[in-house]
């Protein structure tokens, strides 16, 4: 069976095409018993909207775009699939599809380009720099936007894991199983996560009344060529436990220390404050912060289609997690 117009509920009505519409986006001035009528036939003979022409009525594209960056390892990957999954769940329900673009670093070439020919109606940005470009950019051309991740700027809309809590619990709960003395290998310095994570690194330590050893604090140690010799200078200090930013470092710290004859967790424990598939499959499986990423992509795409129909909306934190203790540190 053909897909029935409004042309067609019109005619079998005997009202007109703009009494029909405007019945059916509920703006305008019509009577209560005529919209009923216009939406019980659409509903029995199952009208669907044309996405296309609606959007040219009302100057949308019903499209947004997720921005995701380029330096994703495999391992990470995992991270922002299931947040798409999320976003494009909660969008689809408001007629959105999702446009997904990859953007090298912190520069704005490929998300110019989409805003510039008219693409989206709106962006998630899935992960946040310091001094951001994209935010600046989507800011001066006043396109909706939220992030996935935080922002050092008040009036950004942020969607984010409550990543200091889980890396302080992760640190705290180790610590009072007998860690002495932690060392942390951390991620990119520019990006927000990093900031977060180390806060609550460093909280945890502090509230277990033990002092912060600047000299076991390894940053931007997601390249290969400099995690062997932290991990040598780790050993030679008595550091007893690594704790990892994320599912990345602590995947290859562990590679590192197979490759090394290093036994974990017997003569090194390791943890990540962020969990991935992967660290449930190695042997040992490793210890780390577990969090729903579904929910995060759900709430950012909620956020960003109330932005773009002029609701308001706040910050969320989804202070949901769980501390996953698994081999590598027992």
């Amino acid at each position: 069976m053909d897909k029935i117009t409004i042309d067609d509920i019109a005619r079998a009505l005997g009202v007109s095409k703009t009494t029909v519409s405007r019945a059916l986006s509920g703006k305008g001035r019509i009577s209560d018993s005529t919209k009923k009528r216009v939406m019980e036939y659409a509903r029995e003979h199952d009208y669907k909207p044309n996405v296309m022409a609606r959007g040219l009525a009302q100057s949308r594209t019903y499209n947004i775009a997720v921005v995701t960056p380029q330096e994703n390892s495999d391992v990470n990957l995992a991270f922002f699939h299931r947040c798409l999954v999320g976003i494009v769940s909660e969008t689809e329900k408001s007629g959105y599809d999702v446009l997904i673009t990859v953007e090298r670093g912190n520069r704005i070439d490929e998300l110019e380009r989409i805003i510039r020919n008219g693409k989206a109606d709106g962006v998630i940005l899935t992960r946040t720099f310091f001094e951001d470009k994209r935010i600046d950019y989507l800011r001066q051309n006043q396109v909706p936007f939220v992030v996935v991740g935080s922002s050092q700027d008040s009036d950004v809309i942020h969607i984010d894991n409550d990543n200091s809590g889980g890396s302080r619990q992760m640190t705290d709960t180790l610590l009072k199983k007998g860690v002495k003395k932690p060392a942390l290998f951390g991620g990119p310095k520019e990006h927000m996560v990093t900031t977060q994570r180390l806060q609550g690194f460093m909280q945890a330590v502090s509230d277990n009344g033990m002092e912060v050893d600047d000299s076991l604090i390894f940053m931007n140690t997601q390249g290969d060529d400099v995690m062997p010799d932290d991990i040598d200078k780790v050993l030679k200090a008595g550091a007893d436990c690594i704790f990892c930013m994320d599912d990345d470092i602590a995947d290859r710290a562990l590679k590192i220390c197979h490759e090394k004859n290093i036994s974990v967790p017997d003569q090194l424990k390791l943890a990540s404050f962020y969990d991935a598939p992967i660290l449930s499959r190695n042997i040992p499986q490793i210890s780390a912060v577990t969090y729903d990423e579904a929910v995060l992509g759900m709430k950012a795409g909620e956020s960003l289609i109330k932005i773009i129909n002029g609701e308001a909306v706040h910050d969320i934190t989804v202070e949901k997690f769980e501390v996953m203790l698994r081999g590598s540190t027992f």
